[in-house]
């Protein structure tokens, strides 16, 4: 129901922490989702006073639901003709912030045109009545209440609102840049009481990292460490091999250092061997992820960040492993699926076998698994690649329909993946040919290229 999450053991720091705090009252600082405040509901149920602060509408709704203050929130004129139905949504509290929690997955389909969209927003209205109750219905079994909630810059909070020595948690999303837009549609359409804020500039967040310390108890979660805090280092936090640590400071206590346990299985196949030709059969095999993750983590570049893909598959030539590749669902273009990953077994003789995984990637019966997993048709494929030359080896030429869709230097204000000079996108066609002609294909132009 609620949007997204902190780590759960970073929840369980701030759970141990906040049971050593004297007083009444808690303050958060950019609550978010309110995770950490049902986080302290949990350890001290009604004992404690809760107080939350964040500036999103999605956020500010949900801090005055919970607060219990009024939801002045109101359909703009202009989306009456659009989004008129809603208005028997929007009497009850309850009622009006289930059609906001609701509204963050289906507003952002309003007022666009294609297919795609309009059948969006029809199974909206199709299945709204049923997935409204259930979204109020728990609304109004919540627990969880706020004794006060501040819309507004987090700065001024923690300066005008908290006590100089109550307890303050807070994990910033000092690098979530598309935080705001996520919930831009219900901005769009909906009139609300927008609370006033800065610009947050470097300065303004060594700001906040200084007005939390300035207090005897505290805990703030950060995604760079922090030198000079070293000492006030209560744990570090990181949940998936590669992914980003979470470094978690606070005024005293216990120290905490969480790993990532990744889940791997074995594929019951064997690799092509490193002197071994490509046989004259190929197949794809779905994998679970569990041994997705495995062969990732043996072949995939360890500069490049994982992901959880929508499906994977390896693929085969007479029954030997060569390679794998895993998709995203469409990010921009809604008939277009995304190249989330692609590797070849790295031993081999052949220099560009590389080429084949995504040849592999870009068959019929490739397009079919991508289909049943998404119930809709994909026509197309991008990824994106990271290079100091201009053009991908990988994707650049020999692919059929493979064409450079973009590319960016990395500056300043857009470093890329912070490591290579150029980020490309490619795109192509999918199902333009089956595995049988993609194998013939790459033997006869890529073939012959050996070690």
């Amino acid at each position: 129901m609620f949007h997204g999450s902190i780590p759960a053991p970073l929840r369980s720091i701030i759970y141990e922490h906040a049971g050593t705090w004297p007083g009444d009252d808690i303050y958060v600082g950019c609550s978010g989702n309110f995770t950490i405040e049902r986080v302290l509901h949990a350890r001290f149920g009604d004992q404690r006073r809760v107080h939350g602060n964040d500036i999103q509408a999605y956020s500010c709704a949900l801090g005055w639901y919970l607060a219990g203050d009024p939801l002045n929130f109101t359909l703009r004129e202009e989306y009456e003709d659009t989004l008129g139905w809603l208005h028997p949504y929007l009497e009850d509290r309850a009622d009006l912030m289930a059609t906001l929690m609701l509204g963050t997955r289906f507003l952002q389909y309003v007022g666009k045109d294609g297919a795609y969209y309009r059948r969006m927003m029809d199974a909206t209205r199709d299945q709204w009545a049923r997935m409204h109750e259930k979204t109020a219905t728990k609304l109004r079994a919540l627990e969880t209440k706020l004794g006060s909630f501040y819309a507004g810059d987090v700065r001024d909070y923690l300066d005008q609102e908290v006590p100089p020595d109550a307890p303050v948690v807070m994990f910033p999303p000092f690098y979530a840049k598309d935080y705001q837009a996520q919930f831009a549609s219900i901005d769009a359409a909906f009139h609300w009481p927008e609370p006033s804020f800065d610009d947050l500039t470097e300065d303004g967040k060594e700001r906040i990292i200084e007005q939390v310390q300035d207090r005897p108890n505290w805990v703030l979660g950060l995604h760079i460490e922090r030198p000079e805090l070293r000492d006030r280092l209560a744990g570090v936090v990181q949940t998936a091999n590669r992914g980003l640590p979470i470094y978690v400071y606070a005024a005293a206590g216990p120290r905490r250092i969480v790993r990532p346990r990744q889940p791997v299985e074995a594929i019951p196949m064997p690799k092509i061997g490193p002197d071994e030709p490509l046989g004259d059969r190929m197949s794809l095999h779905v994998l679970t992820g569990g041994q997705f993750a495995g062969i990732r983590s043996q072949f995939m570049s360890k500069s490049i960040k994982p992901g959880s893909p929508l499906i994977a598959c390896g693929v085969a030539v007479d029954g030997k492993l060569i390679g794998a590749f895993a998709y995203l669902p469409p990010k921009f273009d809604p008939n277009t699926a995304y190249l989330m990953s692609d590797f070849p077994v790295s031993w081999t003789r052949y220099r560009r076998l590389a080429k084949l995984i995504v040849m592999a990637a870009s068959t019929k019966e490739a397009q079919v698994l991508i289909q049943r997993s998404l119930s809709k048709r994909i026509d197309g494929w991008a990824t994106t690649a990271f290079t100091d030359r201009p053009n991908s080896a990988k994707y650049g030429r020999g692919i059929p329909g493979v064409k450079l869709q973009k590319r960016t230097e990395a500056s300043s204000k857009d470093p890329g993946d912070g490591i290579h000079r150029y980020q490309l996108q490619y795109g192509g066609p999918l199902g333009a040919y089956d595995l049988d002609d993609a194998l013939s294909l790459w033997k006869t132009k890529h073939g012959k290229d050996l070690r």
